[in-house]
């Protein structure tokens, strides 16, 4: 009972302080009048009457009190505002219906009091007096260099923990086990190498390599398999502590063991299971042919049947969650075998405050609803989504921070005109963002969707992803976020049409795959109308700048600074992409154009033709749509839209109108062009160094330029180019600096410009 009482006290003093601190970024936007308004605080009483002064104490309680204002007589004019005083309300999820919609002129607001730090939370907070001394079988699997007595153990069991199972023998993306969290940060889950070790300074930080596949499924890790870069030195055991050994004595008493890796391509990392290690041959046997096989597929085969490769000997892989590498601090791995989290306390955890995210539901769930607005919310603690739509409308979330989730900040799903204002998202599990089905892509109907002044970086804890996904949209608006320190690239689509791509800033991403681009566009040829300009794209050593992948199409490229990008432009075989009045500093390798649909078979017979005519073209708004595209991008009238698309004679495997003109390059590689195809590569201009580009300050990232040259091509730079960013407004009331978030240099290790894309210099 003392120490309950203790425990208590903790939460109490936790939950009750900081309620009047101001957000060092967001405000509370502008206090807008409603016909009515509800408060909620955490010392009200749910038989109160809502009023200020004796206010509800749960946000359902002020949901299930507007439900039956709506059934009695309805909103009154203007709406209605719950207005929720500061602390951290520990609620189950929320989940919104059409019961709980607003209108047009009375809409439904939640949001914190002006000035007041609020927190939906649906974290499970932890006794400290559950936290144990090691016992004494953990105790033999210990790191070497690690005291037992410094390590802690709690029974996850015991607790009730739903997200507890086993992970899959082989996952990609879907992380399956609960999160946890001391004093509001995620506690890292045991690697090895550590996120910052870089074995022999010759590998990424985080990561040791493949040295040859032994079969489909089996790797080498010293000496014994032929990788094309000749190195076979044994990283696993290099340290001295005999990992090898440990791990196959582990192993084989039952504790599983599950490996992180780019076992095929240097993108979308596969987590395996492993079966057997063999210490004395040095080989690891996964448990499962993993994403088509063992080495990478830019090495050699290594058998007649083509069924694996030789490995090139930087195939990237590491440990992860496992009991035997827990040596930093704050690291912990949770055993399926014990049922047991282990964990290495970087603070006493008697004074801290530790929770687990094991709700795998979303913090906020709004299924079929309508013109609601949630304002100035931090949204946290779940092991799902922080915010889910699904076939909703008209809903704004504006001034909100969503961090400590498990999988996507904002996760939209046919969702129309709704409204993602001056957020910021981070230590998300998954990506930032995803939009799926918004808008019509049949029918043209735009969805109306605006992602805006977000400030989204540090996602992807869990794995690796991009900051924001788009997939199967139209009319998208996506400007003035800020993105960075991103595993992989910044924005993808897998489909997407008639979107608007401006004044975003990213830098810092790619930094633990590769074969990305701060903006990845696929879905072939039908994602016609989509304008990207204005963006500045800086400090991104492993990703390339704006890549078209595949066959895409229809992408316009405007006014966009890149700087020290892989590829700044790769357009992969796509038609009518067009890159013009871009700056170019300081890429890595040229800018290309290919005619990789050769190869790839990019035929109208195929899924390429078949997604064109799914749609119809030759009908309504199809039909009508082609032309106002030919008119509005200058294609020549031999490219009718959609008739060339669909003749095997204009040969659509080609290129065919995708352009490289008017652009700047400064210290750069140059423009390829390919051997088929109609392409344009044009009146593109090249500055030898960085120095006679004249940019006011290269070094602070201000590429604002005296030289005549460039402002011919590029004549807005200097008015559009302060634009670029995070603005001023309601919800965010003060700017980051790029130093601040650290923008001015790399952050990952530099790529090899020879084996991070199939597309060699």
């Amino acid at each position: 009972m003392k120490n309950t009482r203790h425990f208590l006290l903790i939460l109490l003093t936790v939950f009750c302080v900081n309620t009047k601190a101001v957000n060092p970024e967001l405000g509370w936007g502008p206090e807008i009048k409603t016909g009515m308004n509800i408060y909620v605080a955490l010392n009200g009483n749910d038989l109160n009457d809502g009023s200020d002064k004796t206010p509800f104490k749960t946000i359902a309680k002020a949901q299930n009190y507007i439900r039956s204002l709506k059934s009695s007589g309805g909103i009154p004019a203007g709406g209605v505002t719950v207005w929720i005083h500061g602390g951290r309300y520990q609620m189950a999820p929320l989940s919104f219906t059409s019961t709980d919609n607003g209108t047009a002129d009375k809409p439904v607001m939640y949001r914190a009091v002006t000035g007041e730090q609020v927190s939906f939370f649906t974290g499970k907070m932890i006794d400290p007096a559950n936290w144990k001394a090691l016992n004494a079988e953990a105790c033999k699997r210990i790191h070497p260099k690690v005291k037992p007595e410094n390590l802690r153990e709690i029974d996850i069991a015991a607790l009730g923990i739903a997200n507890a199972n086993p992970f899959k023998d082989s996952f990609k993306d879907s992380w399956s086990m609960f999160d946890f969290f001391v004093n509001n940060q995620r506690q890292a889950v045991s690697q090895w190498p550590n996120p910052t070790e870089n074995i022999q300074n010759q590998n990424d930080p985080g990561w040791t390599t493949c040295n040859g596949s032994k079969d489909i499924q089996t790797f080498y890790f010293g000496k014994g398999g032929k990788p094309t870069d000749g190195i076979t030195t044994d990283e696993l055991d290099l340290d001295g502590t005999n990992r090898s050994a440990r791990w196959k004595k582990s192993l084989d008493g039952g504790h599983d063991l599950w490996l992180k890796g780019f076992w095929r391509v240097p993108w979308s990392p596969y987590t395996v299971k492993v079966s057997e290690i063999n210490p004395a041959e040095q080989w690891i046997q996964l448990a499962v042919n993993s994403n088509n096989g063992m080495g990478s597929k830019y090495s050699p085969n290594a058998d007649a049947a083509g069924t694996y490769r030789v490995g090139d000997g930087k195939e990237k892989w590491c440990a992860v969650n496992y009991l035997d590498e827990i040596d930093t601090p704050g690291e912990w791995a949770y055993d399926f075998k014990d049922k047991k989290l282990y964990y290495y306390p970087a603070v006493d955890l008697k004074k801290a405050e530790a929770y687990f995210a094991d709700n795998s539901a979303p913090v906020i769930k709004c299924n079929g609803t309508s013109y609601l607005r949630f304002i100035a919310l931090n949204i946290e603690g779940s092991q799902g989504n922080g915010v889910d739509l699904l076939n909703s409308n008209n809903i704004l979330v504006a001034g909100c921070t969503i961090r400590n989730v498990g999988t996507i900040g904002i996760n939209d799903k046919n969702g129309m005109n709704n409204s993602y204002l001056s957020n910021n998202i981070y230590d998300t599990g998954s990506m930032g963002f995803v939009l799926t089905t918004c808008g019509n892509t049949k029918k043209l109907i735009s969805s109306g969707i605006k992602i805006q002044n977000n400030h989204i970086h540090h996602v992807g804890r869990l794995t690796s992803c991009f900051a924001v996904k788009i997939d199967q949209c139209v009319g998208v608006e996506v400007s003035h976020n800020l993105i960075h320190d991103i595993p992989a690239g910044g924005f993808t689509t897998m489909v997407a049409i008639n979107c608007t791509y401006d004044y975003n800033e990213i830098h810092n991403i790619a930094l633990k795959e590769a074969d990305n681009g701060a903006f990845y566009n696929y879905g072939g040829w039908i994602c016609y109308g989509n304008e990207v300009k204005y963006n500045l794209i800086h400090h991104i050593n492993r990703s390339n700048g704006l890549y078209t992948d595949d066959g895409t199409s229809g992408y316009n490229y405007f006014n966009n600074i890149i700087q020290n990008s892989m590829n700044p432009f790769l357009n992969g075989g796509g038609h009518h992409n067009i890159y013009r009045n871009n700056l170019i500093v300081d890429g890595i390798k040229p800018s290309s154009i290919d005619d990789r649909g050769i190869s790839r078979k990019y035929f109208v017979s195929n899924n390429y033709g078949e997604r064109v005519r799914s749609v119809k073209p030759d009908q309504e708004p199809w039909l009508s749509y082609g032309k106002s595209l030919m008119k509005k991008y200058d294609y020549p009238a031999t490219d009718l839209l959609w008739s060339c698309t669909l003749d095997s004679m204009w040969h659509p495997e080609y290129p065919n109108g995708s352009k490289f003109v008017d652009n700047v390059e400064v210290n750069s590689k140059g423009f390829r062009k390919p051997k088929n195809g109609t392409t344009t590569v044009d009146g593109n201009l090249a500055i030898p160094t960085v120095a006679e580009a004249g940019f006011f300050d290269y070094p602070n990232m201000d590429l604002r330029s005296n030289n005549t040259q460039i402002l011919s091509k590029f004549p807005t730079l200097n008015t559009e180019f302060p634009k670029i960013g995070l603005l001023k407004d309601d919800y965010r009331v003060r700017l980051v600096s790029r130093s601040e978030v650290g923008g001015l240099s790399n952050r990952g290790s530099g790529g090899d410009p020879w084996s991070e894309d199939p597309v060699h210099p």
